[in-house]
């Protein structure tokens, strides 16, 4: 530590003298500091960007292609029976021409009156004073739970329901018909009322509502005990798991197609539709039974057909198989690949005759000995990797049955791709092939005779496929053909067969479906009274708003020219070159409003003339013209055929302008061309035909276009500037202010040096000071004696 004497001998202000001379030497450091903030300044501005084209991004996901583009309002000629509202998908009209019966839910009532110890039991009545009842103690028992869902389908995974028998039968209700299970329990003078939440009946018969008897999730088994519970609650039967059944579909008429649907509130052609009341009931029954007739007569015809048709495939498959397994054993030789792990196989696939015959008079437990060896070095690496029971299997093998296993590992670790090379070789090609000397030389492949696709081929195959590939003669090619070819043909007949077997299966289950719904159709004619005065058809039909259309066009355009004007604005902001971000020492003499009014324009300008933000802007505005083949009506393929141009003015930076009659007549015009133009889900490179020729086009629709080309430029900007989340290193900014803090560690530990330095050389001077002083007093002594 250097001792600082303040200028006692000397009169000096040392520490003014130093804290001088310092600040000159800071401003490097003090240069440096302000570079740093401005690149924070700079990295926060584009993160700014980043935030509003995100903001502008989630608006048009939100407003305008999650909610539908194209605004629709449904009209029924009877809301009576059918009332619906229009999506934006909605097209054309749907008639429906008779409603004959009406979703359901199912519900079971308990076939006996509850007891109790006291007498009738009442919702107060604890679980384990039900008569009968086994429920005791304080523990807790799980009641398991399946129903339907809204889709009609049956829930794949049980609910559970906790109760205890302290817990009164009011409890239990409300537990099951709060919980999540589609469940809803009542009970009420003695008795159980349970009903499945959701309409509709499942497939085959099931019930509606089922109990599970156990069921076992993120690794805990839980077991049911809901049938215990409600049959002494006087519902459903002991040891059956089914508790409510009798749901029923919704079954109507709709453009001349019987058609079921599990509940009376769907969506259809666009559509969201609901039955109100059934209308035109027998004849629609009538005709229901007469497609059921029709349809159920054509499955009892298609079940023995395809039982033939399996009984042959099956003898045919055998055949393929017998074939297909002849081949592989006539390949695979003394083939004992069984015991060779999958990287041994790797290993032995890669060699040629002379590397079989090395390894098998290696020691592959002798890592030395392997080192020594002519083989390659990759093959060296991976058998001393090999575990010692692989070595093991390796090393047991005969010379023989390593050149059958070297052959059946080439087969098993090629690629489809390099098989189907030599797939559909005559055995002249296969001959050309066998004799590259070495396929993973281009060169070597351009001078053989084979044919320029079959080079094109083998060259785009890996350089491990090719060593593969040429370690295998000519003879075991014509071998490995044999296999595929009748293992392909296996493959066929056996894909042929699990289609029949499938198709028979769903014809049985047709046939049992169909006899059922007949007889139900004809239960159903016979309880329902005459139409009397038929019902006309109710029509449901759609028209687009374009009042909500325009509204939603002219608020996009708003906010889109919010976003351009703002990072225009951005790019000529004015730079104020004489105002440095505050130094620690400047702030301090500042008042706040100072400070905030020095800021505003120290921070002014940071993104002027951004190549980022200007090439960005670019990449929007190019889109503004671009025409959509997709679009069905050429009319209509440009925003600029629609009303939608961009600004004549340069300085407003490719904002854009409506003009509102002609942007109202189009969308009255051809609603569902400008709503394609706007939001059609096409590809950026997708093939169509534009007059007659084939062309490759982007055909997504405006606003997808303007969000591929917004998540490019912020891709852009999180390589500059990163986001909230991104480490320095990773972005350039943050890696210059890395960069930035070590100088500044750096100079400040230099300056620390420096201010030593200073105060050294002042100490030094106060005591050459002090010293000659004191002999300046010594020599005034001996003056005064003289």
């Amino acid at each position: 530590m250097v001792n600082r004497i303040g200028g006692l001998a000397s009169g000096m202000d040392i520490d003014a003298l130093v804290a001088k001379l310092m600040a000159a030497e800071r401003t490097p450091l003090t240069k440096l500091q302000q570079k740093k903030q401005t690149s924070e300044w700079t990295r926060d501005a584009y993160r700014s960007i980043n935030a509003k084209l995100k903001t502008f991004d989630t608006y048009i996901a939100d407003n305008l292609l999650i909610k539908g583009f194209n605004t629709k309002t449904a009209t029924s000629s009877n809301s009576k029976y059918v009332t619906a509202t229009a999506t934006s998908n909605a097209s054309g009209n749907l008639t429906i021409e008779g409603v004959s019966q009406l979703a359901t839910a199912g519900k079971t009532v308990g076939s006996k009156q509850v007891n109790s110890n006291a007498g009738v039991a009442t919702g107060s009545t604890k679980i384990s004073d039900i008569e009968g009842s086994t429920f005791t103690g304080t523990g807790e028992y799980s009641i398991l739970l399946k129903a339907i869902k809204s889709d009609g389908t049956l829930a794949s995974e049980a609910t559970e329901v906790k109760f205890k028998a302290t817990d009164t039968i009011d409890d239990v209700m409300k537990k099951i018909s709060s919980s999540n299970a589609g469940v809803t329990a009542f009970f009420e003078n003695g008795k159980l009322s349970v009903a499945a939440k959701n309409t509709g009946e499942l497939a085959g018969n099931a019930a509606e509502v089922q109990l599970v008897t156990e069921q076992t999730k993120n690794g805990v088994k839980v077991e049911g005990t809901g049938n215990a519970l409600f049959s002494v609650l006087g519902v459903g039967s002991p040891g059956s798991t089914d508790l409510v059944d009798g749901g029923s579909n919704a079954i109507f008429r709709v453009n001349g197609i019987d058609t079921e649907r599990s509940t009376n509130t769907f969506t259809m052609g666009g559509y969201n539709i609901t039955l109100n009341e059934t209308f035109n009931s027998k004849a629609t029954i009538e005709t229901r039974i007469k497609t059921l007739e029709e349809l159920l007569a054509a499955t009892k015809l298609a079940i023995p057909d395809l039982e033939t048709k399996i009984s042959t495939l099956t003898g045919e498959a055998a055949t393929a198989k017998d074939l297909y397994d002849d081949a592989l054993k006539i390949f695979n030789g003394a083939n004992t690949s069984s015991a060779l792990s999958a990287a041994g196989k790797k290993i032995l696939a890669t060699m040629n005759k002379e590397q079989l015959a090395t390894l098998d008079n290696l020691d592959l437990t002798d890592n030395a000995a392997i080192e020594a060896s002519d083989l390659t070095d990759a093959q060296k690496k991976a058998l001393k990797a090999l575990k010692t029971e692989e070595k093991e299997a390796l090393n047991s093998s005969l010379t023989n049955e390593l050149n059958d296993l070297q052959r059946f590992s080439a087969y098993e670790n090629l690629s489809t791709t390099s098989k189907n090379i030599f797939m559909n070789m005559d055995p002249a090609d296969i001959e050309k092939l066998a004799n590259i000397s070495d396929l993973t030389s281009n060169d070597e492949i351009d001078s053989s005779d084979l044919t320029d696709d079959q080079k094109k081929a083998l060259k785009s195959l890996s350089s491990e496929q090719r060593q593969i590939l040429g370690n295998i003669s000519s003879e075991d090619l014509k071998g490995m053909q044999e296999v595929i070819n009748t293992k392909n043909a296996y493959d066929i007949k056996n894909t042929e067969l699990t289609t029949k077997i499938q198709q028979l299966e769903t014809a049985k289950s047709n046939e049992i479906k169909y006899t059922k719904d007949l007889a139900d159709a004809k239960n159903a004619l016979a309880n329902t009274p005459a139409d009397g005065t038929a019902v006309p058809n109710v029509t449901l039909s759609s028209t687009t708003d374009v009042d909500d259309m325009m509204k939603k066009i002219k608020e996009f355009v708003t906010m889109y020219n919010g976003l351009v004007k703002e990072m225009n604005d951005q790019t000529k902001e004015k730079k104020y070159r004489d105002y440095s971000p505050l130094t620690d020492e400047q702030r301090k003499e500042m008042s706040e409003n100072e400070i905030k009014l020095w800021e505003e324009k120290a921070k002014s300008g940071l993104l002027r003339s951004d190549s980022i933000l200007r090439n960005g802007l670019a990449g929007m505005r190019g889109l503004i013209y671009e025409s959509n083949p997709a679009v069905s009506n050429p009319k209509y393929n440009t925003l600029f055929n629609i009303g939608i141009t961009s600004s004549k003015s340069y300085n407003d930076g490719g904002t854009l302008e409506i003009d509102e009659e002609k942007l109202r007549k189009a969308l009255e015009d051809d609603p569902d061309a400008v709503t394609a133009l706007f939001t059609n889900k096409g590809d950026k490179q997708d093939t169509i035909s534009v007059d007659g020729v084939e062309k490759t086009v982007d055909t997504r629709g405006f606003l997808l276009k303007l969000r591929g080309s917004m998540d490019k430029f912020k891709l852009d900007i999180e390589k500059k500037a990163g986001n909230a989340s991104s480490v320095d290193n990773s972005y350039s900014i943050g890696k210059s202010l890395v960069d930035m803090d070590k100088r500044i560690d750096t100079w400040k530990d230099k300056l620390e040096k420096i201010e030593a330095r200073y105060w050294k050389q002042f100490s030094a001077m106060e005591k050459a000071i002090n010293k000659a002083n004191s002999q300046s007093g010594i020599f005034a002594q001996f003056g005064g004696q003289g």
